[in-house]
């Protein structure tokens, strides 16, 4: 177990027990990411979910908000174990929230 989603404060309860109130955009990757477990997810399916905008070229809102969900449960944010890049394809959730 990677840590607990609460849905109702919308906030991520790390492995470490810190609580992070999430901004709106991570929260709606990680419930989708907790509704599709082990399944990659598209960038363009993460921006519908996060923002209900269409992907555009070049835009690079979802790899920011993954890198800013990296950091607070993934021990080294830099080599990502537990939210995995398929390279060409998303992302994949590998890890196990509460929700």
């Amino acid at each position: 177990m990677v840590g607990k989603l609460d849905i109702n404060s919308r906030s991520l309860i790390g492995p470490d027990g810190e609580q992070y109130k999430l901004p709106r955009s991570e929260f709606r990757a990680m419930l989708h990411f907790c509704e599709n477990p082990g399944k990659i997810q598209s960038r363009a399916e993460l921006l519908k979910k996060m923002t209900g905008r269409e992907l555009k070229p070049h835009d690079r809102t979802v790899d920011v908000t993954i890198r800013r969900i990296r950091k607070h449960f993934e021990s080294t944010p830099d080599t990502p174990e537990i939210i995995a890049t398929i390279h060409g394809e998303g992302y994949r959730f590998c890890g196990d929230l509460e929700d």
